[in-house]
């Protein structure tokens, strides 16, 4: 089923909705999409919206962890260390 192009303000809740980690099938549901599948599709307008929620609050994790880091805090300092690590590995792959 081929879903309508959706407002600005639709893809706007679907990355908020996703930074706060709700479910793909909660999302659709609120949204009142028709196809939910195209969270799912990195090429549709809502799947890139789904992803950049998913991405924004990545980021947001990672800005703390440095943060605390930054702050001598030795979990976090250990955390940052794994995330270094699995960055450069994942860097190296491409």
């Amino acid at each position: 089923m081929e879903q309508p192009n959706l407002s600005a303000e639709q893809l706007a809740e679907i990355e908020n909705f996703a930074y706060l980690y709700m479910s793909k099938r909660e999302i659709a549901l609120v949204i009142g999409l028709s196809d939910p599948t195209v969270l799912g599709d990195d090429d549709h307008e809502a799947g890139i919206a789904f992803l950049k929620g998913r991405i924004r609050r990545k980021a947001q994790y990672h800005r703390n962890i440095t943060s605390l880091s930054d702050q001598l805090s030795s979990p976090a300092q250990a955390i940052e260390a794994k995330l270094a690590e699995q960055t450069f590995l994942n860097d190296s792959k491409s």
